[in-house]
């Protein structure tokens, strides 16, 4: 016979008690109906699956954040650890460094040290002759004659190695009396990145490679100059 909620209350309270106390509930005994025991069996192996997926997910969890972990410390020291191959004494804890008040760079009045020896490169000699049209008067067309000596000027290029390319410019003179054309005539002058400067395009390509594009310190190029040479 299933009882009701009150009957199964009252069975419960009437039930047997264990007098030692030992294992609460060991004695008293509780009646079901055979569809509220299906629904409890059902929610146990619900809760129970549960749990076990949880457990699953929790162990998935731990492996992704120690994998986040192991990320995070390889960027850290990348981005904070030591840039150069120069060494420093390390600082002790809670010791401050002194304050200098010598400006960074080359100070005012010191001597510099002039442009970098450069003669042990090799030197690969480049005429640039005038343009058949650039070798004429352009008001009467009366062609210029030669001039002694030569317009010379040197470019660092890196092409396989390091090179100098000796730009050699012919010069001429003249032969009209037309105002407008000046006494000595050579062709133009090789383009360059800077006015005047002694690096070639292909110097400040590598630059501007090895800074931005590989991350390099830019006080290694000369070594990478050596390297090529």
């Amino acid at each position: 016979m299933e009882r009701t909620g009150p009957q199964l209350n009252a069975a419960i309270e009437r039930a047997p008690v264990n007098g030692n106390g030992a294992t609460p509930f060991s004695q008293q005994t509780v009646v079901l109906t055979k569809q509220a025991y299906i629904e409890l069996k059902w929610k146990a192996n619900y809760w129970q699956a549960q749990y076990e997926r949880l457990l699953k997910r929790e162990v998935a969890l731990k492996a992704q954040v120690a994998a986040h972990e192991a990320t995070i410390r390889d960027l850290k020291q990348r981005l904070y650890g030591k840039k150069s191959e120069k060494s420093a004494a390390p600082e002790r804890v809670g010791e401050s460094k002194p304050v200098s008040t010598r400006k960074r760079g080359q100070q005012p009045g010191s001597q510099g040290h002039g442009r970098s020896d450069r003669s042990a490169l090799p030197v690969v000699t480049e005429v640039h002759e005038l343009s058949e049209e650039m070798s004429c008067c352009p008001a009467c067309g009366e062609a210029f004659a030669p001039f002694p000596g030569i317009e010379e000027s040197d470019i660092i290029e890196v092409q396989v190695q390091a090179h100098i390319r000796r730009i050699q410019r012919p010069r001429y003179q003249k032969t009209c009396q037309c105002p407008q054309v000046p006494g000595i005539v050579t062709a133009p002058p090789a383009p360059r990145v800077i006015p005047k400067s002694p690096l070639g395009v292909s110097v400040w390509a590598m630059v501007l490679l090895d800074k931005y594009l590989y991350s390099r310190p830019t006080h290694r190029l000369c070594q990478a100059l050596e390297h090529h040479g």
